[in-house]
C-alpha cells in the first residue's frame, strides 16, 4: 500500500490537503464510476484518523466530485447526464434514460389523497387529488425524487396500478393516455435532511427542481409534477 504525504505544519487543515490530493487523482487514477479505497485504507495511507478522511470525502462530495453510496463505498462521480426538454417528446424521463442505455428504476414511496387548491386548479379537478412520492434510481444510484399529482376521478385505480417503473408506461397501457410536456419551471434549492437521506448527499447539497404540467394529445392536464434532482446528476437543455 502506497503512503501519501501531507504537510502537518503548514496550517492547512489535513482534511483539505487530503481532499486536494484525492482530487488530483480523479480522472488519472480513478475514472468516473471507479471506487476509491475504503476509509480505513485511506486513513492508513495518509496516517490520519478515519474522521479526517471522512471530512475530506465529504468536502469532495459537496463539490460533486465523488459520491458515497451507503453500504457500497465512495466512487469517482460520473459526469452529469445531458437531458433535452421540449414540448414534442414523450414526457417520460425514465424512458429517456433507458433509451440512453442507463439502468433505471422508479419506486413509489407513498400515495395519499390531498386537498391542494393550486394543484387541483392546474388539473381541473373539483375534489381531492392523489399525490405520489417516488424516487428514481439510475445505475443503482439515487437520482431524483418526484412528487406527482393526478385526478383520481380521471385515472381510477392508479394508486394500485403504479407502484414502480414508468408512470407514463402505465398511463399508455392502462388508460390509453400518452402524456407530453406542457409548461416547465426551474428552480434551485438546497437539500433538506429528508431529501439528503433519500438522495444520499450531504444536507444542503444543491438540488435542481423541475416542475410543470403534463398534458394528453388533446391538451388536457394529466399530471402535475415536481422533480428534485441531485445537482451533480443532470444538465438540462431546453429546446423549442
Amino acid at each position: 500500500m502506497r503512503s501519501r504525504t501531507i504537510d502537518r505544519v503548514s496550517g492547512v487543515p489535513l482534511y483539505g490537503q487530503i481532499a486536494c490530493d484525492l482530487e488530483s487523482q480523479l480522472g488519472a487514477v480513478y475514472e468516473p464510476g471507479d471506487a476509491l479505497p475504503p476509509v480505513a485504507e485511506l486513513a492508513e495511507q495518509y496516517a490520519v484518523n478515519r474522521l479526517t478522511v471522512r471530512e475530506a470525502l465529504g468536502l469532495l462530495a459537496r463539490r460533486g466530485l465523488v459520491e458515497t453510496i451507503r453500504g457500497k463505498g465512495t466512487f469517482a462521480a460520473l459526469p452529469p447526464t445531458r437531458f433535452v426538454i421540449n414540448g414534442n417528446d414523450d414526457a417520460s424521463l425514465t424512458s429517456a434514460m433507458a433509451a440512453a442505455g442507463r439502468s433505471v428504476e422508479n419506486v413509489v414511496l407513498e400515495v395519499s389523497l390531498v386537498n391542494d387548491e393550486q394543484r387541483q386548479l392546474e388539473l381541473g379537478a373539483p375534489g381531492q387529488i392523489q399525490r405520489f412520492e417516488s424516487v428514481r434510481y439510475v445505475d443503482d444510484a439515487p437520482w431524483s425524487i418526484t412528487t406527482t399529482w393526478v385526478d383520481p376521478v380521471r385515472l381510477p385505480g392508479l394508486g394500485t396500478a403504479w407502484t414502480q417503473g414508468s408512470l407514463h408506461a402505465v398511463l399508455r397501457e392502462r388508460y390509453d393516455v400518452r402524456a407530453r410536456r406542457s409548461t416547465r419551471t426551474f428552480a434551485a434549492h438546497t437539500a433538506s435532511p429528508a431529501e439528503a437521506e433519500i438522495l444520499q448527499v450531504p444536507v444542503a447539497s444543491p438540488i435542481l427542481e423541475v416542475g410543470g404540467i403534463n398534458v394528453d394529445r388533446d391538451g388536457r392536464p394529466v399530471a402535475v409534477i415536481a422533480h428534485r434532482f441531485r445537482g451533480d446528476r443532470v444538465t438540462f437543455v431546453v429546446e423549442p
